[in-house]
């Protein structure tokens, strides 16, 4: 049988399956007598004491085979244990409803869940199942079970799974484990992550593969088309043994050449940049040749700070170890974009309805100045070697930029006054993630230095589309007639005006949609440091004018099929599909 996902880590595996159940502790609800609640509360403060040993012995045994950053996951899994809120919202419970611990903990586990899938982020839902993780393991212990390792036997395991933790795929460097597949997951989970550090082949949100799968017989899994085949025939085994030894050649030829330039055949040259998430990628970001940082998210800095907001030195040291490997490459960072529905500190309003919409990103930051401020003196300073710009995300009006600009002139005055060294012209740029800003993008180009299109939130907005909805993802389609509308008005304003423009969504990375962008006046695309090598690749079998005449031709198509048969039949004749 074979079932589709989505790829988050390159490389093919054929081995034996193995089916990875959920063993879980059921929970139900006790009342507990008002003599006895204390000694609850203790009870569950030792549970998550024994937790947080249990998290931090995985540390330990997954150090030298995950870098220090990526061992980082763990250390954030232990300051969610540590949270004063999780343990007093919990005890709380405890207290006023009069509960055994193993409910109060689960029902605050669970509420943090929910307030995580809310959002529209694929990272914040996908953290969602570290809590799950924690979660379990603290009602085992709260059990008296115990946190037990899981223990495979075999060899040449592919793994099939609803989901996996962080904590067990980190643990697959000394077991026999080959590939895995997930129901469930996304690109940007913690699992994704380390599977890509420890070089595993990995789909995830394989649909229907919990039903179908069965621990008997062969599995492959193709981490570079998303493609599972559960009990493979003969010649399927002998056909997806010869691709993965082809990819591995293909590979180091690539690598062999990944510093060399991304141009087209007749000499347009392409930057191609990185999105960080993690201050590891930028090792790997560097090895395949990316040209900069296209893209880093500075709320994983606030995370990390959480529950207190980062100090400007902090922000100085984080967006050093960014910048500094990348010298003189440029490194965009983009400021705060997180809102009341990703409530990680106090100081953020939990009790919006519809969060997304509300106060995030720059909106956030206008009402905080204070926090604006910390942060662009930060980076200002981290701008003195001048290979580091500044990304404003959700910009929807001209105010709004003006607003900010006014605020970074104002750190920028400061600074001066205390002698600090920064870039007087650090390049300012903005997200055009708001369908109203890519149509008037004309009217910010004289303001900024580069425009950076954020495809994720731009055609979830513009086509009324959650992504991470089952039910209406398939209706997501970065090709439709209005999502190329839009990238063309930003692509032809920055032509204008003398600016650069990238795209740093999950489009920069599609290789059938490079041509399109090329076409439509994109400089620059960022993207995830797996998928750099395939673009560069595609960018030489281009030229800058025949993907002119495509994205004309693709602007008078009246739906996305009819854009994607067209799209396909150029890249397979070029210029005669044409």
């Amino acid at each position: 049988m074979r079932l589709k996902g989505i790829p988050v880590s390159p490389g093919i595996s054929v081995g034996n399956a193995q089916i990875v159940l959920v063993q879980e502790t059921p929970v139900i609800r006790l009342s507990i007598p008002e003599e006895s609640l204390e000694a609850e509360v203790a009870r569950m403060r030792a549970a998550l004491e024994a937790t947080i040993r249990d998290v931090e012995a995985l540390k330990e045994q997954a150090r030298g085979k995950l870098s220090e950053d990526f061992l980082s996951i763990f250390d954030a899994h232990v300051i969610i244990l540590k949270d004063p809120s999780l343990f007093n919202n919990a005890a709380a419970h405890i207290r006023n409803e009069r509960v055994n611990a193993e409910y109060a903990f689960q029902g605050s586990i669970q509420d943090m869940v929910k307030g995580l899938m809310a959002t529209d982020d694929a990272y914040f839902q996908e953290r969602a199942t570290d809590l799950e993780d924690l979660r379990r393991r603290t009602i085992e212990h709260l059990a008296g079970t115990g946190a037990e390792e899981r223990k495979w036997s075999g060899e040449n395991l592919v793994l099939l799974a609803d989901t996996l933790t962080p904590s067990e795929t980190g643990a697959m460097h000394h077991a026999p484990i080959v590939g895995f597949a997930t129901e469930r997951g996304a690109r940007t989970s913690h699992t994704a992550i380390i599977a890509r550090s420890l070089e595993i082949p990995a789909v995830v949100g394989v649909k229907g593969l919990m039903g179908a799968a069965t621990s008997e017989g062969s599995v492959i899994v193709d981490g570079l088309s998303g493609v599972v085949i559960l009990d493979p025939t003969e010649e399927e085994i002998a056909e997806y043994r010869l691709r993965a030894e082809a990819y591995k050649e293909q590979r180091r030829q690539i690598l062999s050449h990944a510093r060399a330039e991304a141009r087209t055949i007749d000499g347009h040259r392409i930057l191609v940049l990185a999105n960080v998430d993690l201050t590891d990628e930028v090792k790997s970001a560097i090895e395949v040749g990316a040209n900069g940082v296209g893209l880093y998210r500075s709320e994983f800095l606030f995370l990390d700070c959480s529950p207190d907001l980062p100090s400007e030195d902090q922000h100085l040291a984080y967006y050093n170890r960014i910048a500094e490997p990348f010298f003189p490459h440029r490194v965009v960072i983009r400021t705060l974009d997180l809102g009341g529905e990703k409530y990680f500190h106090s100081v953020l309003d939990k009790s919006e309805r519809n969060p997304v919409l509300g106060v995030r990103a720059v909106r956030f930051c206008l009402l905080h100045p204070e926090v604006f401020k910390t942060q662009f003196r930060g980076l200002l300073r981290a701008s003195a070697k001048k290979n580091v710009a500044i990304l404003i995300p959700l910009i929807t009006n001209l105010e709004e930029l003006k607003q900010s600009l006014v605020l970074l002139e104002e750190c920028k005055a400061e600074l001066r006054a205390k002698k600090v060294p920064f870039d007087e012209h650090v390049p300012v740029g903005i997200m055009v993630e708001v369908p109203s800003t890519a149509l008037t993008s004309e009217a910010f180009a004289p303001l900024v230095d580069f425009f950076s299109i954020g495809t994720n939130d731009l055609i979830q907005y513009l086509l009324a589309i959650d992504r991470n909805n089952d039910s209406v993802a398939h209706l997501y389609d970065p090709m439709h007639p209005a999502v190329l509308k839009c990238l063309a008005a930003v692509g032809e304003a920055a032509a204008k005006a003398g600016k650069p423009v990238a795209v740093c969504g999950e489009v920069a990375a599609d290789t059938r949609m490079t041509p399109l962008l090329i076409g439509m006046g994109v400089t620059a695309l960022s993207m995830t440091p797996s998928s750099i090598l395939d673009v560069k690749a595609r960018v030489r079998n281009l030229s800058l004018k025949a993907c002119q005449k495509l994205a004309k031709k693709a602007l008078q198509c009246h739906s996305g099929p009819e854009v994607g048969e067209l799209v396909d039949a150029f890249i397979e004749k070029g210029d005669k599909a044409l």
